[in-house]
């Protein structure tokens, strides 16, 4: 099953979530201690804005349990989504100038996939597929004709997914310290 997250995903989304931030080997993440991260995303999850708002996720669902995730919004919400969140900072002891995220991930007029990670136990059961298709649906429902993600030029498993999904290359481009491919397909 597939649903919207709720607030109370949190502890059952994040360890997918860190998946991606792991992967991506971003300095501003793997500077930040553990705990501090954890309290950091927690506040930004059940917060209405945030790039990992609830609001922003789907999730996959398996007896009770989160089986995958999928992080989208449209490239307008890019102004908002990280900044939503500063004046939580000194609630987990960052100082306000810390900055996470700040690249461009999204171009005008796409609707953007931001994070898509299947549970490990899980891998191979289609599940980011079905993400992938309901992204489409949301997509459409808010009038989106173009959908897009980035994905790691080290991950050919996730670019042969893409591409089977009909995903095409547009660009490549730097987030954080890696280069991505910057994909996008027409709905």
């Amino acid at each position: 099953m597939i649903r919207q997250a709720r607030k109370t995903d949190f502890p059952l989304v994040y360890p997918i979530l860190k998946q991606i931030f792991d992967e991506m080997q971003m300095k501003s993440i793997e500077s930040l201690p553990e705990d501090q991260l954890y309290s950091l995303m927690k506040l930004g999850f059940i917060s209405e804005d945030y790039r990992y708002s609830y609001r922003r996720i789907w999730v996959a669902e398996k007896d009770g349990k989160v089986t995958g995730i999928l992080d989208m919004y449209p490239y307008k919400d890019q102004k908002i989504i990280d900044v939503v969140l500063r004046h939580d900072y000194a609630k987990t002891g960052l100082p306000v100038p810390t900055v996470i995220f700040d690249d461009q991930e999204a171009w005008p007029h796409e609707w953007y996939i931001d994070a898509l990670a299947v549970h490990p136990d899980h891998w191979g059961e289609k599940i980011a597929s079905h993400l992938m298709d309901e992204a489409e649906e949301v997509a459409k429902q808010h009038g989106y004709k173009i959908i897009s993600l980035n994905v790691d030029q080290e991950n050919p498993r996730a670019q042969r997914l893409y591409e089977h999904k009909g995903y095409q290359v547009q660009k490549s481009m730097t987030i954080g310290d890696r280069t991505y491919d910057h994909m996008i397909k027409r709905i």
